[in-house]
């Protein structure tokens, strides 16, 4: 077992990771092409850090988005920005790219076998994409709410999509508030991913209906049964804290360390 720190910014945010660049050293990016401008000098200072020895993942738009839609133009639109996602990724050296799956959008249940299809069709491009340049691509589990498909908060169908695309490198994402949200035991979904689980995504909530990406011990997860989940999955990678502001990730660090010792980076 290997976890790694990592801290949420968006790619925008150089400021807030050079601020937390001295207690954590890894970070995933979220980018959004519909807001973020990412010129030339953003890839410099990003490469500075890299230089430094700081890690990266990215974390792909899902606004607006959804790669499992019917409708051609949402979809290619979805897919062309997936694929910037992982272009981007590969131009500062990230080792993750995190893509949401996609919604049923309130189409009717006899269209979402295809829906599966197309989703699926995205992730296998980005695979080939990525797995040729060491880019993991992984698949998040999701929030309950009555837009999602259902068996993306209950990893039913999280577990089918990761076993049916064909790819090198891939894995889940298990963000534990998004699990905690849906009513699940958290350990007990740690468990079933077993070693599908190739990134984490750590924030706490009280269960549902809101995700209130609080800090690790802010909510009502039971943190000591999930970190010994994942010793016994034997996880390694990425553990991104998805709550601010920066003192309270220092304490998670901190945590994660006195926990795990030197398997935690």
């Amino acid at each position: 077992m290997h976890i790694t720190p990592s801290a949420a910014a968006s790619i925008t945010n150089v400021a807030q990771m050079r601020e937390s660049a001295s207690f954590i050293r890894a970070f995933e990016l979220s980018v959004d092409f519909a807001l973020d401008e990412l010129p030339d000098q953003l890839f410099d200072e990003i490469a500075e850090l890299r230089s430094d020895g700081v890690r990266f993942s990215v974390h792909a738009p899902f606004r607006d988005l959804n790669i499992a839609s019917l409708n051609p133009g949402a979809y290619e639109a979805a897919r062309a920005d997936m694929m910037r996602a992982v272009e981007v990724a590969d131009r500062i050296g990230a080792e993750v790219v995190n893509v949401h799956p996609g919604i049923h959008g309130y189409f009717p249940p006899q269209h979402w076998p295809r829906m599966k299809e197309l989703e699926r069709n995205v992730y296998e491009d980005l695979s080939d994409y990525g797995s040729a340049r060491g880019i993991r691509i992984v698949a998040e589990n999701l929030i309950k709410t009555n837009v999602h498909f259902e068996d993306t908060w209950t990893l039913d169908g999280v577990i089918a999509l990761h076993d049916a695309w064909r790819s090198e490198l891939k894995g889940v994402c298990l963000d534990t508030g998004h699990a905690n949200q849906a009513g699940l035991d958290v350990a007990a979904a740690v468990r079933r991913l077993g070693p599908r689980v190739k990134h984490l995504h750590l924030q706490d909530n009280h269960g549902g209906p809101i995700d209130e990406h609080l800090p690790i011990g802010d909510g009502l997860i039971d943190w000591d049964s999930v970190f010994t989940a994942l010793e016994e999955v034997d996880f390694t990678g990425f553990a991104v804290f998805e709550f601010g502001p920066a003192p309270r990730q220092r304490e998670a660090v901190e945590m994660l360390v006195q926990r795990f010792g030197e398997r935690a980076a």
